[in-house]
């Protein structure tokens, strides 16, 4: 099109050009502001996604039905959305109006070059064949370019939110495995650790200080304390989520920065304090626990049985195939018995070591006192570490130690515990009292 406008002055292929300027310039400009916008009011956007999730999900709903909590959130929600979408509509009145004014500049330049053209018809110079070529190739011309413009826009846009996208995949995992990994040594007879100190990122107060354990290899340790006693920042750091500020961790003396991060967490099993509900069949949620070995149906049903959860899952319509979870229309367990599922999905996994944290936290008392019969017997030969604030639970360990705030305060077993008359033996009888009150 420039080509044949050149036939018409060299002037007109570059008025074109400048007349669909201003439509890119308004891109840029709005690009720029929503852009700055979405950076501004991300913390409001996630915001209202949470009033939403809080005032639609099932886990929320007997809390918001009972305290009276709907008009509050629908307000909140409500409130944030008229200002976003108040913003938002003012953004894009004013790309509007300012679309509407290059058009205006557009259609001032074809003007311009038409009346020329027009003049230059009046004295002969032209032809009508001329003058409608003129016509259509500046008008194709301006199409194009505005098409062009447009698309320059749109990638402009995408790589202002790629650059974020861009910048979070840079990021490099702070844990890896070594480049030359010293082979598993196998926990045969102890893991220590020596001398931690640990603080979570963002914080300057240790969750743990100075701090020393050994779990023997073969037997059941237990540690008890209270909420915030640096517990469950030791299954954090044996499964190395995280690495320490100082000290070490070993496993038969070799340190676990050492060992590949594949090799050490598959021989490692973990039930967590709040395990994922795998919106599933039974039997995937169960072999979740190890996956990468393809586990058939016997050491599925072996472990459900091992946990406890073989007797609600009887109870399903297909059995290990059920689909469990309101996501896809399938059946709901009752805390206690995701919580069994969750620990069958821990014993599938043949690890020499077991960390539970809170395993009896979710059940009833018949559901405890019939799994902790079975329990001895399904550790025997393997490492076990509970983490637990019941009483119950930490009787079944070989050793208990109590934390406080970091440290280990007391160790010993329950019987050499009660005698010691410390911290345990002063919850025991607290909690003993209470039980007969």
């Amino acid at each position: 099109m420039g080509g044949v406008l050149m036939n018409f002055g060299i002037w007109i292929p570059i008025l074109l050009v400048l007349s669909t300027l201003p439509a890119l310039l308004v891109v840029f400009r709005h690009t720029i502001r929503f852009h700055s916008w979405r950076i501004r009011n991300t913390t409001t956007i996630r915001k209202t996604n949470y009033y939403d999730l809080m005032i639609t999900q099932r886990e929320a709903a007997a809390e918001m039905r009972l305290f009276g909590l709907g008009p509050h959130f629908r307000a909140l929600f409500r409130d944030l959305s008229k200002r976003l979408r108040r913003e938002k509509v003012q953004l894009a009145s004013s790309e509007a109006i300012a679309h509407a004014a290059a058009a205006l500049i557009g259609l001032a330049s074809m003007a311009s070059a038409l009346a020329w053209m027009g003049f230059q018809a009046s004295k002969g110079a032209v032809g009508l064949g001329g003058l409608a070529l003129f016509y259509q190739a500046f008008y194709q011309g301006q199409r194009m370019m505005r098409s062009l413009l447009g698309s320059a826009g749109d990638i402009y846009r995408n790589i202002m939110f790629l650059e974020n996208l861009f910048e979070f995949l840079d990021l490099k995992p702070r844990i890896s495995s070594p480049e030359k990994p010293l082979p598993h040594p196998g926990l045969q007879k102890v893991l220590k650790l020596e001398n931690v100190t640990f603080c979570y990122p963002g914080t300057t107060r240790p969750a743990l200080e100075h701090f020393n354990l050994h779990i023997p290899a073969g037997q059941i340790t237990a540690l008890v304390g209270e909420n915030g006693a640096g517990k469950t920042t030791l299954i954090k750091l044996i499964c190395r989520f995280y690495d320490p500020e100082e000290g070490r961790l070993l496993i038969d003396g070799t340190n676990i920065r050492n060992i590949s991060l594949p090799e050490l967490r598959q021989r490692i099993t973990v039930l967590f304090q709040d395990p994922v509900h795998y919106h599933d069949t039974v039997f995937n949620n169960i072999a979740f626990g190890d996956i990468a070995n393809n586990p058939d149906m016997n050491q599925i049903a072996a472990a459900a049985r091992a946990a406890g959860a073989d007797a609600p899952i009887s109870r399903l319509p297909d059995t290990y195939q059920s689909v469990l979870g309101k996501w896809f229309g399938g059946a709901e367990l009752s805390g206690g018995e995701w919580q069994r599922v969750a620990l069958a999905r821990a014993f599938l996994r043949r690890a020499e070591l077991i960390i539970l944290d809170e395993p009896t936290s979710a059940m009833d008392s018949w559901a405890e006192a019939d799994w902790l019969l079975r329990f001895r017997r399904l550790v025997v030969g393997r490492t076990a570490l509970i983490i637990t604030h019941r009483f119950t639970t930490a009787l079944q360990a070989d050793v208990i130690h109590v934390m406080d705030r970091g440290h280990i305060v007391e160790s010993g077993s329950h019987e050499e515990l009660l005698t010691a008359k410390g911290r345990y033996e002063s919850s025991w009888t607290r909690q003993m009292r209470q039980k007969r009150n």
